[in-house]
């Protein structure tokens, strides 16, 4: 996370979130840095599908058609929380967090980014048994890196 943190002082870049399986643990993280408050200028903890379609705008055609969890559904919370925030970065999560049980899609996820006006959207997928923070955290830690990355 301070890499991230130094990569948007360094460039002067504001970031927002939209998060679901994550339950606001990415704004949790970045918050807990001296400064943030320069960056980061807010997001959304959409947990439930009512949520995603009411209070977001994402299209509930898309859910019905590709499900919650879904490359097309992060592909909407990205660009509705762009349209909302208006911030240089987005950062979304939606997904089946571990513990892994009977469900075939349990430690399967979206993740991505919307930055200049291009979205960046991966499969992340655990397939050990991990706690369900250690999960986010990797998560998290995941698309900092797709990011810094680019």
């Amino acid at each position: 996370m301070k890499e991230l943190f130094e990569y948007l002082k360094l460039n002067n870049l504001t970031i927002s979130s939209c998060e679901s399986f994550t339950g606001g643990y990415f704004s949790n993280e970045i918050t807990n840095i001296t400064g943030a408050s320069n960056y980061y200028k807010g997001g959304f903890v959409c947990y439930s599908d009512e949520f995603k379609t009411k209070v977001l705008g994402v299209d509930i055609e898309v859910i019905k058609k590709y499900g919650v969890v879904s490359f097309e559904t992060l592909n909407e919370m990205l660009d509705k929380t762009h349209e909302m925030l208006k911030t240089d970065i987005v950062f979304a999560f939606t997904g089946f967090a571990t513990p892994i049980d009977n469900n075939p899609q349990s430690g399967i996820s979206y993740v991505g980014f919307k930055i200049k006006n291009k979205n960046y959207i991966f499969e992340f997928k655990e397939t050990k048994n991990l706690t369900r923070e250690e999960y986010k955290k990797n998560s998290c830690e995941f698309i900092i890196n797709k990011l810094l990355n680019l």
